[in-house]
């Protein structure tokens, strides 16, 4: 899709989803009694994460900052770890406003890339965050262009990562994640283009709980609020509930997107389950089934993790909960900074 007016592609509704989930609400995902201290929280850290954002407005669904999904962006932190430090919060929501920037590059939303730009793109990322540097281009970055734009943030956001003292330990895996989420939105454009025939449902799947971003997100996070010492041994023990959990966000995230990606032409489960046959609220049906099976086993393998990751089991736990109840509410995008302030005022804060 080009960025010719992303506003427009942001605006697509999903009134089936929001007709069967009527009552759904955007913050079902935290606990009434915690609701003031993750707003709190958020409203403290988004000022943080959108100074060191607002040059790249290029990352932004609008073009706002103000409008963005920066400030979503920051409550999910918020939600996931509540009684951390704003400035980790807030380098864990600029994060997550990059990583949506990111993928709005690879599916074409902003701007129009060859799959070599994006493969060359995903090479400097990686170089980036490993201090290595890059093998495709040693041409600095236009910061004219989107994908410019979501270079020069993410080498901001790599210089405020490596001041974290887990960082060193946990700079691998990021790599290795940034590296398996590349070839994974490879498939995804393949897919989307017709160059392939779509996949079926389990190996749609397997691939989705990888461009969901989940996992890239949690080994940047290990190395923010994870344990200390820092030890590369926990990224092995939390991979198996990172799966499930990426599992449940993509599904969710599915439920509410479909309608948007079937403008697109990319896969997604709800549009394979109806290709194969089933009603749209079948399928609807079919995949909050699974969701609920998933996370199922997500809670037992996050009951397998050892003491020392308590408190990383939380905040998965947390942060899943709190993202799946948000996509049966709303889409992520459009949630404002004053939206974010009137709910901190109605939760009294």
């Amino acid at each position: 899709m080009s960025d010719a007016d992303p506003s427009g592609y942001f605006s697509i509704r999903n009134d089936v989803v929001d007709r069967l989930l009527q009552g759904a609400h955007r913050l079902a995902g935290v606990p009434e009694e915690h609701r003031s201290a993750v707003l709190r929280a958020a409203a403290e850290a988004v000022s943080d994460a959108a100074e060191l954002l607002r040059p790249y407005t290029g990352l932004f669904a609008d073009g706002d900052s103000a409008a963005s999904r920066l400030s979503f962006s920051c409550l999910s932190a918020a939600a996931t770890f509540p009684h951390a430090p704003p400035d980790q919060i807030a380098d864990l929501g600029a994060l997550t406003a990059i990583l949506f920037g990111i993928d709005d590059i690879a599916d074409d939303i902003a701007g129009q890339w060859s799959h070599r730009d994006v493969a060359a793109f995903f090479a400097r990322l990686r170089a980036m965050v490993s201090g290595a540097p890059p093998q495709t281009s040693t041409a600095p970055a236009d910061a004219a262009d989107p994908m410019g734009q979501a270079l020069h943030a993410w080498q901001g956001w790599c210089d405020r990562f490596h001041a974290h003292p887990g960082a060193a330990t946990h700079v691998p895996t990021l790599v290795e994640r940034l590296e398996l989420a590349g070839a994974a939105m490879a498939r995804e454009r393949v897919w989307a283009a017709g160059s392939e025939p779509w996949p079926a449902y389990d190996d749609y799947l397997a691939n989705g709980r990888i461009t969901i971003l989940y996992p890239t997100w949690w080994a940047a996070a290990l190395a923010i609020c994870g344990p200390a010492p820092a030890d590369a041994a926990h990224w092995g023990s939390i991979a198996p509930a990172t799966a499930f959990g990426a599992a449940c966000m993509r599904l969710a995230n599915d439920i509410r997107t479909f309608e948007r990606e079937r403008g697109e032409g990319k896969p997604n489960s709800v549009l394979i389950l109806e290709r194969s046959g089933m009603t749209v609220e079948a399928a609807v049906e079919r995949v909050s089934t699974h969701i609920a099976e998933l996370n199922g086993a997500f809670a037992a393998a996050l009951a397998e993790l050892p003491p020392e990751l308590a408190d990383v089991a939380e905040g998965q736990r947390r942060s899943v909960a709190f993202n799946g109840a948000w996509y049966m509410a709303r889409d992520t995008h459009a949630y404002t900074v004053q939206d974010l302030v009137r709910d901190a005022d109605a939760h009294g804060v």
